[in-house]
């Protein structure tokens, strides 16, 4: 891993560098491993909605995520899961979708964070051209999968003929959730600044959500009737619940409060936050970073008490 997050120099004649890039990019160094979203943002048609936000490459990745759910769906079927519409299986595909979201977006969250001085009220200008094209793909990829999820979990999976989409007080939780989420790194893009904030939010919000999904899956996997008699399934799902829980704990209770606060302190606190953030975006920012927050307070519980209780089996003695 190190080796693809340390700096590379780009040269004139260097097959790995991406294409378009100035004379002056060409000297900057930038992490390896951000070169798949380089080259893949810039490849992309765009379909710019202001100046400097393109829609092309979230409606891309959008598309995407729904084949590659249908796909899961599929694959789920072929290996013994109820046909669809089972809601087993449609909630596995979701998750394994979502695992292949978070995996993909965390390294590229770190390299970014990592490439340059943290400051969560930064200005985007101020930064190489390579990674305003970074900032824009990552913030956009993870807008497509909010896109698509919010179209293929929450209308199309909960359609009803004659009465439309169903839903229950959690799917609306979600919902509103993939909407200021977006809302947030598009407004951060559109004013050119606090992209930052958005980033290091999304790197503590998703590095567990791996582990969780993992946990999900293993979770519905137990209850379907060919894997009862599995003995390894239950077992990575104990263990599993272990490291999900105190990652969880770790994340929720200690860094995604320290880093709320200091750029809360950074966004309002600071003669530069309030002059690269309009004040009152910064404070609409706020419920969103705040509220994930309080939102987990539950979580915590059941993760403290699983920690508490140790690698269980349901109903039988600790393993």
């Amino acid at each position: 891993f190190h080796q693809f997050i340390q700096p590379t120099m780009c040269k004139k004649n260097d097959q790995t560098a991406p294409t378009n890039m100035t004379t002056h990019e060409e000297k900057v160094p930038y992490p390896t491993i951000l070169l798949p979203w380089i080259r893949a943002y810039r490849s992309t048609p765009k379909l710019y909605i202001t100046r400097e936000i393109d829609i092309g490459f979230s409606i891309l990745c959008a598309f995407l995520f729904t084949i590659l759910r249908i796909s899961y769906r599929h694959l789920l079927v072929s290996l013994g899961w109820p046909s669809s519409p089972d809601p087993d299986t449609l909630f596995v595909s979701a998750c394994m979708a979502s695992f292949c979201h978070s995996s993909i977006i965390l390294p590229g969250l770190a390299a970014a964070l990592l490439s340059q001085p943290y400051r969560p009220c930064g200005k985007l200008s101020d930064s190489p051209p390579w990674y305003r094209d970074v900032t824009h793909a990552i913030t956009s990829y993870c807008t497509g999968y909010m896109i698509y999820d919010s179209i293929v979990g929450y209308v199309v999976e909960t359609w009803q003929p004659g009465v439309g989409p169903v839903l229950t007080t959690d799917h609306w939780m979600f919902l509103v959730h993939h909407v200021l989420t977006s809302l947030y790194m598009i407004s951060a893009r559109f004013v050119g600044a606090g992209h930052m904030s958005a980033m290091i939010l999304m790197f503590l919000g998703e590095f567990t959500a791996p582990i969780m999904n993992i946990h999900l899956i293993l979770e519905k996997a137990m209850e379907q009737p060919e894997f009862r008699d599995s003995s390894w399934i239950p077992l990575a799902f104990v263990y599993n619940e272990q490291i999900f829980a105190f990652f969880y704990c770790i994340f929720r209770i200690f860094l995604g409060p320290l880093a709320a606060a200091h750029l809360t302190w950074d966004l309002i606190l600071t003669e530069r936050g309030r002059g690269n953030v309009p004040v009152w975006l910064s404070l609409a920012w706020m419920p969103m970073c705040w509220g994930v927050l309080l939102g987990s307070i539950p979580w915590i519980q059941t993760c403290l008490e699983t920690l508490q209780r140790g690698p269980v089996l349901s109903g039988k003695d600790e393993l």
